[in-house]
């Protein structure tokens, strides 16, 4: 069976979060992407589709809310419209929450992330991804890899 290779974008202002969140993905043999911004999510999905936005919440500019609704509506082209979204954020009020269901986010992750919970959470919308789009039924186990965890 062929291999499924995961594209994931990371949208988040604060560059030390998104260094962590790009190396937990990339140890996990998840190819990461990188945004600092809200507009900047948006240009880099009009470039290439992708199979995950992990996206901050609070950011100045356009917010992840925004940012969010933009690419349900084809902003960030119309091949990552239906791209999975997880919401990532330190606010975690059930009220919270329901604002980013209501943006057209797929899931919610609080900060500060755990890496189990976190990588855990991306595998299995990566892999739910992966079946509706027909590609192989999952990802690779990362401990089968010939280089390791």
């Amino acid at each position: 069976m062929e291999e499924f290779h995961p594209v994931v974008l990371v949208v988040e202002d604060n560059r030390i979060n998104r260094m962590v969140a790009t190396q937990m993905l990339k140890r996990d043999g998840i190819e990461a992407l990188e945004a600092d911004s809200g507009h900047r999510a948006l240009e880099e999905l009009r470039e290439r589709p992708v199979d995950l936005v992990l996206m901050d919440v609070q950011m100045p500019g356009m917010d992840g809310l925004e940012t969010a609704r933009l690419v349900r509506r084809g902003e960030g082209g119309e091949e990552n419209r239906h791209v999975p979204i997880i919401a990532i954020t330190a606010y975690a009020s059930p009220e919270d929450e329901a604002a980013c269901y209501d943006a057209g986010m797929d899931r919610y992750l609080s900060k500060p992330l755990n890496m189990d919970s976190f990588l855990s959470a991306v595998r299995e919308v990566l892999d739910a991804h992966a079946c509706v789009r027909g590609e192989p039924e999952s990802l690779p186990d990362p401990e089968l890899r010939a280089d390791g965890p």
